[in-house]
């Protein structure tokens, strides 16, 4: 194989790691299904406050994902074609779920199963199997008695797999641990069918000793506004990551440092105990990041509410 084409199969490799780390931004209750996000889960109420979900209620859902990638946003922000016109393609299933267990606490946890393939002229890369475990506890004003519509989540990532060194084989984590913290708000209108939901988190990224990589902290940001008539429901979100610069081996690497702004749709239906959802993933900036819509479908089961 060319020294041109084993470099563009090891920049395929680090995308797909980076792709799947920066899938870890949370979305909305709306958007369960997207990614293998530590997913936040705002129950608003009609009095605008936001709150966790009440002690025995909960929800579980299975969903799938798909996307296919044949461009990413470089270091400076420009779509490029992927070197020789290789394709990416995402296929990943998730089974996620969250629990109230006392008034302003609730538990949330997923699993995701991932499918990736990367072909083109130098041949095939793919990797299948369980990705990042995700595992989140989230606190709200109730839990001391309190009526502001504050939430505050604590969440962490713990790598399924390792980070492989062969080139045929594509990472489904970046082995390593993360943690992060975020603070979240909304507001619900009595007089609309309409909320409006947000967040701001930080997100620390532990060395990776075996890789010897610094994957580099994190900010990350969710805005929409959504609502409901009859059984449809939908939302209008966009999600922002922006993260510091990576080192390997002890070098700061300063043009590889992600950024990445989402447009995020979702339309939801009731049906039966729960709710179908639909969602788009849509990337409009970023930098070192596949630059390709992913689209989720998943069904959510409810009980308690």
């Amino acid at each position: 194989m060319s020294t041109t084409r084993v470099r563009a199969r090891h920049r395929m490799l680090r995308l797909a790691a980076a792709w799947f780390a920066a899938s870890s931004m949370p979305a909305s209750l709306a958007a369960q299904a997207i990614c293998s996000a530590p997913h936040s889960s705002p129950t608003l109420s009609q009095s605008g406050s936001i709150g966790t979900l009440a002690p025995g209620a909960g929800w579980v859902q299975i969903s799938g994902y798909a996307q296919n990638a044949t461009e990413s946003f470089n270091p400076v922000g420009d779509r490029q074609r992927f070197v020789a016109g290789s394709e990416f393609r995402t296929r990943s299933a998730f089974v996620t779920a969250a629990a109230g267990v006392t008034p302003g606490l609730e538990l949330w946890a997923q699993i995701p199963i991932h499918r990736l393939t990367v072909d083109g002229p130098g041949g095939a890369s793919r990797g299948n199997g369980v990705g990042d475990v995700r595992v989140a506890t989230r606190v709200t004003a109730d839990l001391v008695g309190s009526s502001l519509p504050l939430a505050l989540r604590a969440g962490a990532k713990i790598p399924g797999s390792d980070f492989p060194v062969d080139a045929r084989l594509l990472p489904l984590s970046e082995g390593q641990t993360d943690l992060e913290l975020s603070l979240e708000s909304g507001r619900a209108f009595e007089a609309l069918p309409v909320y409006l939901v947000g967040w701001l988190g930080y997100r620390w990224r532990a060395e990776n000793a075996t890789a010897d990589r610094d994957p580099g902290n994190e900010w990350f940001a969710h805005a929409a506004v959504g609502g409901a008539a009859g059984r449809l429901n939908w939302e209008v979100g966009t999600d922002i990551l922006r993260g510091e610069a990576p080192r390997a081996q002890g070098f700061t690497l300063e043009n590889e440092g992600r950024r990445l702004v989402l447009l995020v749709p979702t339309l939801g239906y009731a049906v039966g105990p729960g709710r179908l959802e639909a969602t788009l993933q849509s990337p409009l900036s970023g930098r070192n990041l596949p630059a390709a819509t992913g689209l989720s479908v998943g069904y959510r089961a409810l009980w308690g509410f």
